[in-house]
């Protein structure tokens, strides 16, 4: 009877478990993601944010007043942003993220110092929302929101 209960606690035990452990090995591989976006930006490298994105990828935010809407229409528009400036710097404030099936959020504050090409520095504080969605086994950039906090 021991080995019986033995037996099944072996068997059933890790089941209960692998969701979670799923669950961990996403979050680490949306949070790689969503870092080598961030060290791309940094290093003012035009794959930032395209490399990871979705083709039909979405953007709102301080870059643009419009929407921005398709990989090759972002890898354009960050291309122009690092043409007309001589760095930036994006830090992420406390981040966090969550993961629920195929879909992630990452979220939180940032500020980003910018020095443009012409004209002062100047630094920006909001927030951002990152969305992203597994696809063929990997984590791809759907939509992300980046807005200045009031009084910028």
């Amino acid at each position: 009877m021991m080995y019986k209960q033995t037996v099944l606690a072996l068997v059933f035990v890790p089941l209960l478990f692998a969701p979670l452990l799923a669950r961990g090995d996403d979050l680490a591989e949306v949070q790689a993601v969503f870092d080598k976006d961030i060290r791309l930006f940094n290093a003012q490298n035009s794959e930032a944010f395209s490399g990871s994105a979705h083709e039909d990828v979405v953007l709102f935010g301080i870059l643009s007043p419009f929407a921005t809407k398709g990989k090759e229409n972002l890898q354009r528009l960050v291309q122009g942003y690092f043409a007309d400036h001589s760095r930036s710097i994006f830090k992420i404030v406390n981040p966090k993220f969550f993961i629920l099936n195929a879909s992630a959020v990452a979220w939180g504050a940032f500020t980003i110092t910018e020095y443009p090409k012409v004209g002062p520095r100047d630094t920006i504080h909001g927030r951002y929302t990152y969305t992203y969605t597994k696809t063929d086994g990997t984590w791809q950039l759907v939509a992300f929101h980046l807005s200045p906090l009031q009084g910028y």
